[in-house]
This record gives C-alpha cells, sequence and structure tokens, in this order.
C-alpha cells in the first residue's frame, strides 16, 4: 500500500518493470560490475537507495538482474537514509523503500540520522550513511553495500580532490570495491557496480520505463554542481571517464607496494621507530608511515604537519621537535626515535619500540 503523500505516484507493473530492465543493455553492464567485484548471484546485499536517479535505476536495474534466480528478492535489501538536512528527504526515503516494495523488495526500510549542519555536512552526512549501512548489513546478515556512483561522480570526485590538493589515496577511494572494517571487526564491503555508466544513461534508461526520481536541489549550491553547470567543465568531465578507471587502479598498486614497505615496521602497533629506520624506509612511504603511527594512537596528522616533519627528519640537526596533532596526540622526534605519544599518557609513559641496530 503507497502512503497517501506518495500516492500521486504510480508505477508501470512490477512483471513488466522486470522484464524490461532485464533486457536493457544497462542490465548487462550492470552484470559486468558486479562479476568483477565478485559478487555472486545469491550473496546478500544491501542496496543504499536515496530516491536519486542514479540509486533508483540500481534499485531498478539489480531488482531485475537478481529475480532471475531469487524471485522474491530475498537475497537483496534496501536502505533509505533521511538525513534531515531538507524538508524533502524523508518524502523521499519514503518514495524509494516503496518503490522497493513495489519491485518485490520485502527488505526495505528509511532511517533517520542526525547531521549537524555546522562544518563540513557532506562529511558527517557521509559518516552518518556508513554507520546506518554497517548497521543494516550486521541485521541482513551481508557484507557489501551497493552504491549507485557512476562515471561522472567519480570524474567530478577525482577534480574535487586535485583542487583540494590531496594525495592518490584520494584516487585509490575512487575504486570499484572499498573495504571497511567495521567496530564489531567484520569487513564491510562498499561496491560501486555502475562506474562504467554514464548519468544520462540511467536517466533515459528511466525514463523510457517511466519511472520517476528526485533531484537534490542541494546539489546545485555545492561544489559538484558548479562543476556541472559550466559547459566547458561538464565536457572535460566527460572525456575524464573513460579513463579514469585505469588511472584509479594504478593508484591502487602504488598504495599497495607502499603499504607493502611499511606494514612490517607496525605489525606491533608500534608508536616508537628509531630515527635511522625512517631515514632508510623509500621517501614515497615516510609520509604514510607518519600518519600511521600517528592514528595507531588514535589521532590524526595535518598534511603540513607531514611534510614539516619529513622536512625536520632529512636535515642535519638533531634538534628535539614535538608536532601537536588532533585528538590529544603529539609526534615526536628527537636525535635517535621518532615517536607519538598521548597527552593521557603522560611524559614518563613507554611505548612500544623497535630495537635500533
Amino acid at each position: 500500500m503507497i502512503p497517501t503523500e506518495l500516492a500521486s505516484y504510480t508505477w508501470t507493473s512490477r512483471n513488466e518493470l522486470l522484464l524490461r530492465a532485464s533486457r536493457h543493455a544497462l542490465a548487462g553492464l550492470l552484470g559486468d560490475g558486479l562479476r568483477d567485484a565478485n559478487i555472486s548471484e545469491t550473496e546478500r546485499l544491501v542496496l543504499l537507495v536515496s530516491g536519486g536517479g542514479d540509486s533508483v535505476a540500481l534499485l531498478l536495474l539489480m531488482a531485475a538482474l537478481r529475480e532471475r534466480v531469487d524471485p522474491s528478492l530475498s537475497t537483496l535489501a534496501v536502505l533509505a537514509i533521511d538525513h534531515g538536512l531538507r524538508a524533502e528527504s524523508a518524502h523521499e526515503a519514503a518514495y524509494a523503500v516503496e518503490f522497493a516494495r513495489h519491485l518485490g523488495v520485502t527488505h526495505a526500510e528509511a532511517v533517520s540520522v542526525q547531521v549537524s549542519s555546522d562544518g563540513n555536512v557532506l562529511d558527517r552526512a557521509r559518516a552518518a550513511r556508513l554507520r546506518a549501512a554497517i548497521s543494516s548489513c550486521t541485521r541482513f546478515g551481508s557484507t557489501k553495500v551497493l552504491l549507485a556512483h557512476q562515471a561522472e561522480d567519480r570524474a567530478e570526485g577525482a577534480l574535487l580532490a586535485l583542487a583540494r590538493g590531496t594525495t592518490i589515496d584520494a584516487l585509490a577511494n575512487l575504486l570499484p570495491t572499498r573495504a571497511f572494517v567495521a567496530e564489531s571487526g567484520n569487513t564491510i564491503e562498499l561496491v560501486r557496480p555502475l562506474l562504467s555508466a554514464r548519468r544520462m544513461e540511467l536517466r533515459d534508461f528511466l525514463r523510457d520505463l517511466h519511472v520517476f526520481w528526485f533531484d537534490d536541489p542541494s546539489n546545485t549550491r555545492r561544489a559538484r554542481g558548479a562543476l556541472r553547470g559550466d559547459p566547458a567543465t561538464a565536457a572535460l568531465i566527460g572525456r575524464m571517464t573513460d579513463g579514469l578507471g585505469g588511472l584509479c587502479a594504478e593508484a591502487a598498486e602504488l598504495l599497495a607496494m607502499r603499504d607493502a614497505l611499511i606494514e612490517p615496521l607496525l605489525a606491533n602497533d608500534t608508536r616508537s621507530l628509531p630515527r635511522s629506520v625512517i631515514r632508510d624506509l623509500h621517501p614515497a612511504a615516510r609520509g604514510a608511515l607518519l600518519v600511521r603511527m600517528v592514528r595507531s594512537a588514535r589521532g590524526e596528522i595535518a598534511r603540513a604537519t607531514v611534510t614539516e616533519a619529513l622536512r625536520h627528519l632529512a636535515a642535519s640537526s638533531h634538534e628535539p621537535k614535538c608536532y601537536a596533532c588532533r585528538h590529544d596526540v603529539e609526534l615526536r622526534i628527537d636525535a635517535r626515535t621518532v615517536s607519538v605519544v598521548r597527552a593521557a599518557d603522560g611524559e614518563g609513559s613507554v611505548h612500544r619500540s623497535v630495537a635500533e641496530s
């Protein structure tokens, strides 16, 4: 039953929607994305559906593919999140849930999360979505969350990352799959199987099947909206989409090589290392090692601070230095060691260390 406030939305019958969607070229593209992510036809999956064009298309295509082997769609769950940042978001989440149920997905729910409107709202909203998705996976018995990011999303993300001056880590985050370790210790994988699809293709698909979606008006006021609004930039983004996948994959390979150099040094949650160990490490891995050391103490270090610390390490001077990091953590460098100390630990704390040879 469609709630009163959704009664104005009518859809083609379930059978016809699933049949037509299963025969569409985008279904084959989605199937390729799922296989590349090593997702089996019977694996339990959680879909994040906002009510926007990309996620509604993902829901319909996924239901069409999965219905072939699971007519009850019992292996799919749909999660719609109301961030409470716009008055319309609750209505959009309800629409996503009702459309999922129209398609036969019985495990469909809308949840509300609290997101402060101060500071970096997008980062906090993203973190809230991740927490809600992990909770949904736990309840549903799944380890994978499907997201509807498409080709232009990835290209826009790469441009914005370059504008912020971020490192190649940002490119690795744009891969089709990305794993997170939940507080429970379980690994949750975020999967983006539509990165080969274009935004207009997904919307044309929904128009052909007479399926409504919502456009978030706040997108036009954000950085991504500015990229889409400028014709020259939009054309550049369109040209970027084809080659970006290879660039992101190569970035991930380089990061894996860097991590292979760092991991043995951090095998015992080391918070103190001989200065000579860091000096002998490949230059491309030194900054990442400092970041990991600080994070082992549950702190965060600014990129500018990392640069300053590396400059001091490379200098001939052995003058002691102390760098303040977030969350009451300090990075300390003296003549022989580089160590990380939490303020709560006090001056006399003893940390695990690696003996200097």
